[in-house]
């Protein structure tokens, strides 16, 4: 099992970037009995909501899924995973047996999460949806990631909560804008009383992409991704973070709402997992959140 030591976590700073001075600042990194997740501080102001971010570090996995691995299909053993949730729950102060999840496959659509759906993430025979959204209380809700943007949504007002899984064909597809619309058009949300994390995900530094996917962000018309955009070495990289937070506030929210956390998973691999620095060999992180 990893240890948390502050030598470790000195690397960590989760600042607002250069120049983005209308952005919130980051993402707070917490240790609970050697369990650390991220949260989001506009987010613990409000009272009844928990949430997390959860890292590599505090299972009980064995390489090569050391330690907190939260994917069954990853190839780890799965009584390693049933006890890295319970592991996780308790640092999270929720009973992640509860928890509502679905298979990923990159796509747009967007689930209401009510009581009828408690424990269905652990179902062999899930449903495929790439973003949550609930009203109920003591009902967590997941997305699972590895380089692909979380996206936390917490409205305070109507008391509604979601989680948003965007690769960079979800973030085309516009996925974090069907969620603020299911917001909005089933209960009630007002896009400027809404607050979102971006949380940590593969950055620009490290995401080389194709020509096809460059094309494919440019069909985005209503924001200007110029600056998102960067050649390196004679390659294409794209900051699909940075694009999640334009669409958000194009599509209403402030941009003071909106708290993104500068940390690469692929930079920063032995504490996140990232799909492409270890070529697919890897466990996984959950996005988590709950109103109680």
């Amino acid at each position: 099992m990893y240890k948390a030591n502050s030598l470790e976590y000195q690397c960590f700073l989760f600042q607002k970037p250069e120049g983005m001075c209308d952005m919130a600042r980051g993402f707070k990194l917490n240790t609970v009995n050697n369990v650390c997740f991220l949260t989001i501080p506009s987010f613990e102001k409000h009272r009844g909501i928990a949430h997390g971010f959860t890292t590599r570090i505090g299972g009980v996995s064995p390489p090569p899924f050391n330690a907190m691995n939260l994917g069954f299909s990853r190839g780890d053993d799965t009584e390693n995973v049933k006890k890295n949730y319970e592991i996780a729950g308790d640092a999270l102060g929720m009973d992640l047996s509860d928890m509502v999840a679905f298979r990923q496959v990159h796509e747009n659509n967007i689930y209401i999460a009510t009581k009828k759906d408690k424990g269905i993430g652990f179902s062999e025979n899930r449903s495929e949806y790439d973003g949550i959204i609930t009203a109920e209380e003591n009902l967590p809700i997941a997305t699972f990631h590895a380089d692909c943007v979380p996206v936390f949504l917490f409205d305070p007002v109507r008391r509604v909560v979601g989680v948003v899984h965007a690769g960079w064909r979800g973030t085309v597809k516009r996925v974090v804008v069907n969620a603020i619309d299911k917001m909005t058009s089933d209960f009630g949300c007002s896009p400027a009383d809404i607050l979102a994390g971006i949380g940590p995900c593969i950055r620009d530094c490290c995401y080389e992409v194709g020509n096809e996917v460059i094309e494919k962000a440019r069909g985005l018309t209503e924001i200007d991704i110029s600056d998102c955009v960067s050649v390196k070495n004679n390659k294409y990289h794209i900051d699909i973070a940075e694009i999640n937070r334009k669409l958000l506030i194009h599509f209403g929210l402030l941009p003071e709402n909106i708290t993104l956390c500068n940390q690469c998973t692929c930079c920063n691999d032995e504490i996140f997992w990232s799909h492409r620095k270890t070529n697919g060999i890897r466990g996984c992180m959950a996005a988590i959140i709950m109103l109680y």
